[in-house]
Formats: C-alpha cells, sequence, structure tokens
C-alpha cells in the first residue's frame, strides 16, 4: 500500500514537473545562463523587464558602438531596439537554443511558428547555429527556417500589433503599480521612461520605493513606463471622436496625453490638442471665428502630464522650452505638482516654468 501511494507521488510529481517544463521551455538553471551585463539591470530584460534566466532559450544581447551592452527576453524586444537604435548598434547576438551559447545572430538559423511557446509573442523563434540543428528542431516540433535578416523583419512588422495585444494584457498589472507608486514610493521622482527595463532600473538605482518584492517592482516599472493603460478614463477630459481642435483643425481624441478644454458659460465646450493651442485660442478667440469674451469662460482644464488626469487650468504648474514635443510640436507641459513639474524641467531641459496667469502671448508664436 504504502509502495503504491509512494509510487502515485512520485507519478504526479513528474507529471507536474514535465508540464512545467512544457509550459516554460524557454527556462534554464541560472548557472546555465550566460548574463552579459554588469549593473542592476543585469537578471531582467532592458526592455520589457521580464526575468532573463525564465526566458533564456530566446534571449539576444546587443553591443552598440560606445561600448554599452544590453540583454533582451526576446526577438521581439531586440527587434524594439532595432527599430529605434539601429545606427547605434555594433553587433547582435543570440542564445543557441540547444548549447545554451551566444553566437552571431547573422549566422543564426531561426525556427520561426514551432509548437513551443514564443516568448514576448504568439509566434515562437528560437535560434541554431546551423541549420543542420534547426532541421532537427523543425521536424519534431514544426515551424519554417529563415535567417536572422528575415527573422528580425517578420519581428519588426509584427511589433506595433504585438504590443498593443501586451499592453492589453498589462493593463491590470499597470492599475496595481499605479496603487503601488502612490503609497509606497517616493511621487516626486516620478519620470518618463522608454521602456519598462528602464523605468524598472531607475526605481532600483534611485531607491525610489519601499519594500517591494519582484511582482510589485515589475508591475510599478509597467504604470511608470506607460501610465495610459492605467489611466481612470473617469479623471480624464472627455473628448468625442468628432472634436476638432479650433486652432489647428486636428481630431483632439487621437492626442489624449494633451487634450485641454475650455468651457463656455453657455455650455459649449472647445477642445484643444495641446496647452499651447488654447492658449492661442484664449488670448484671440475672434482669429479662430469665435467672440465670447474671457469672462465668459465657465472654466479651463488641462491633462496633467504624468497622471492624465484633468486639473484645473489656472492652478496648473506649466514647463517651457523642454525636449518633450506635443502633437504640435514644443509645447507648454502642464503639472498639477510644482515639485513633479521642476523635476521634469531637470530631466527635459525645460527653460521656463510658469503660472497661468504669467503665460504670455508672445510665447505661444
Amino acid at each position: 500500500m504504502k509502495k503504491s501511494i509512494s509510487l502515485l507521488m512520485f507519478l504526479i510529481a513528474l507529471f507536474f514537473t514535465n508540464l512545467n517544463a512544457q509550459e516554460m521551455f524557454q527556462t534554464v538553471e541560472p548557472k546555465d545562463a550566460i548574463l552579459v551585463k554588469n549593473d542592476s539591470s543585469k537578471e531582467f530584460c532592458n526592455v520589457c523587464g521580464m526575468h532573463l534566466t525564465k526566458f533564456y532559450k530566446t534571449n539576444h544581447a546587443t553591443e552598440f558602438k560606445n561600448g554599452h551592452k544590453e540583454q533582451y527576453c526576446s526577438l521581439h524586444c531586440q527587434a524594439q531596439i532595432h527599430e529605434d537604435h539601429e545606427d547605434k548598434i555594433k553587433n547582435i547576438q543570440v542564445v543557441d537554443t540547444n548549447t545554451l551559447k551566444f553566437i552571431d545572430a547573422k549566422d543564426a538559423f531561426y525556427v520561426i511558428g514551432s509548437s513551443k511557446p514564443g516568448t514576448m509573442s504568439p509566434i515562437s523563434k528560437y535560434a541554431f547555429s546551423s541549420k543542420e540543428e534547426a532541421m532537427k528542431f523543425q521536424k519534431e516540433f514544426g515551424g519554417e527556417i529563415h535567417t536572422f535578416s528575415e527573422s528580425l523583419n517578420i519581428a519588426k512588422n509584427a511589433l506595433e500589433k504585438e504590443n498593443i495585444a501586451l499592453d492589453e494584457k498589462r493593463a491590470p498589472m499597470a492599475i496595481k503599480g499605479k496603487k503601488i507608486f502612490e503609497t509606497m514610493c517616493n511621487t516626486d521622482q516620478i519620470k518618463d521612461f522608454n521602456s519598462i527595463g528602464e523605468a524598472k532600473q531607475y526605481l532600483i538605482d534611485n531607491k525610489v520605493c519601499k519594500n517591494l518584492d519582484p511582482k510589485m517592482l515589475q508591475a510599478v516599472s509597467i504604470y511608470l513606463h506607460n501610465p495610459m493603460i492605467a489611466s481612470d478614463k473617469t479623471t480624464m477630459i472627455k473628448v468625442s471622436n468628432e472634436a476638432k481642435c479650433p486652432v489647428c483643425g486636428m481630431f483632439v481624441s487621437k492626442f489624449p496625453k494633451w487634450v485641454a478644454q475650455i468651457q463656455i458659460k453657455d455650455g459649449h465646450t472647445h477642445y484643444f490638442d495641446g496647452v499651447k493651442d488654447m492658449m492661442k485660442f484664449y488670448f484671440e478667440p475672434m482669429k479662430y471665428e469665435h467672440n465670447h469674451t474671457n469672462n465668459q469662460i465657465e472654466k479651463i482644464n488641462v491633462t496633467d502630464y504624468y497622471t492624465l488626469e484633468s486639473i484645473d487650468g489656472k492652478n496648473a504648474f506649466y514647463v517651457v522650452g523642454s525636449n518633450v514635443y506635443g502633437p504640435m510640436g514644443e509645447e507648454l507641459i502642464p503639472f498639477k505638482n510644482e515639485t513633479q513639474a521642476k523635476k521634469f524641467m531637470e530631466d527635459h531641459y525645460g527653460k521656463t516654468l510658469l503660472k497661468f496667469e504669467e503665460i504670455k502671448k508672445e510665447i505661444l508664436f
């Protein structure tokens, strides 16, 4: 009886071990993983922040012309870097699925679309040092064999669609990350980030938050990289799809991060795709075929740059002359929090910090 129970327990354990191995084919033991970085981002992807060892069999590594090195969990993340910084890349390596060693990506053969799971993409992409090894894998697990150049183009062409799907998947975690950031982190240290990995490294290096476990850290990083996916739509300025900016004629709803509005006492509202156009209208409404005076204005609302919440335009702080551009180029960037506005100025080379009543028509043109 005891032998039967022991055997049953062993078989159950073996089943779940095999199941887990099948589900996480990309994972290797830490001792078998080669990590090329030496800074605080050593163990996670510089783009998406995911753990490199967990997805090691699809890892890529890039050396830039300035000597800087980064490591990514997938060809998807490598493609994102190539899309944004191709001219700065010196060389790219990829993990050989069989040997677990890095090889020159230009010499690799990729099997795309096998039955093994993908990383950051529904379509799997595994690399091999020889065509013969790729064919063996293909015979067992299916897929098509491609060169690195072909595989990179496939990944780059899928970026837009895959990033939309990833944002949808990340939204619940981003919402949690927003709550964690607001309660357990120094919110005055908020800033812009080009990637989740960059946000994660900043949080670690600057000790922005206290007592975060890995999942909490990833959630906060996702939120900081893209606050839009965690935004509470009820706190944002509501704009119909038909609303056009009376100054430039653009559809305002396409730019939710920049929306501003002027509400007139008679009930109608004007929407703008940025504070700059709003202030042009504020100073010269007749130029845009409206003859009401400023005394007829009920309220002015703008979108806080970081939280995306609707805030009172007359109580906001505006950064002028930064290197952050809106839909119409140079912008007056609005903030509810003066400390965050000053931090933004420091990060983005802003020239002036103004209150609403200090904005003059001359700076708008």
